[in-house]
């Protein structure tokens, strides 16, 4: 898989994009991170990275969590990092806790995929890549793994988009599908204890449309981690960065 590295100071900031997309997807966000180490990556079928070779079959949240921490062993990323899981890149993340609770330090959710990933946008198969060799995500096991994983105990922060938009200005599929996930992500924050922020005006590519509130997140996580205290957030901070503190 293709492996991308900014040095900087502080645990390692993996961020693990939504499905079918690399480490392109990034790009508005990086600047917002300058000194931090940070971390991204093209999935096998995404950006640079060859698909994976047949049979190919359907893989589950959890094989990609696994070959993101073969990931990190094989490019020396020593210690625990923190995670920011975009969409889909989420449930990876999320994954990734469960079956390595040793080497996440910290969780960042950006508008997250809820374990009913099979809900939304559509009933179609979900597909992590473009071509016709793209792989199949096994949503009905990894919904599975996530709902019966155990939650992990880490500074982390919940990010989700405006209220009734989906991609850019349009509004989301199927209103019953966006109420569901609206409720989820504050579920999710009230299960890992943490903030949820909720953007002034964004839609679901909130690394593009809200990079400053979602850096505003990924710092507060990584000075949590740092000091080892709580994640703290400040209304008027966050307000300035585009968001609020639900």
């Amino acid at each position: 898989m293709t492996f991308r590295r900014n040095e900087g100071s502080g645990p390692p900031i993996v961020l693990i994009a939504q499905m079918g997309c690399g480490a392109d997807i990034w790009k508005p966000l990086l600047p917002h991170l300058a000194g931090l180490e940070v971390v991204t990556y093209d999935r096998p079928g995404t950006g640079d990275t060859p698909p994976r070779p047949a049979p190919n079959p359907a893989l589950p949240h959890s094989v990609f969590a696994a070959e993101l921490a073969q990931l990190l062993d094989d490019q020396h990323v020593a210690g625990a990092v923190v995670l920011v899981g975009h969409s889909f890149g989420a449930l990876i993340a999320r994954a990734f806790v469960a079956a390595h609770p040793d080497r996440a330090a910290g969780l960042v959710i950006v508008d997250g995929s809820i374990p009913q990933f099979h809900l939304h946008p559509s009933a179609d198969p979900k597909l992590d890549g473009d071509g016709s060799d793209a792989t199949e995500i096994d949503v009905v096991t990894g919904q599975v793994e996530i709902l019966s994983a155990p939650t992990p105990d880490v500074p982390a922060l919940v990010l989700t988009r405006t209220h009734g938009r989906w991609d850019g200005e349009n509004p989301p599929p199927h209103p019953a599908v966006e109420d569901l996930w609206q409720v989820s992500q504050r579920l999710l924050a009230r299960d890992l204890r943490c903030p949820l922020l909720v953007a002034d005006n964004s839609g679901h590519q909130m690394q593009h449309e809200a990079p400053e509130l979602v850096a505003y997140a990924i710092r507060a996580v990584h000075t949590a981690v740092r000091s080892g205290g709580p994640v703290r957030v400040d209304p008027a901070a966050v307000a300035d960065a585009g968001g609020q503190l639900d």
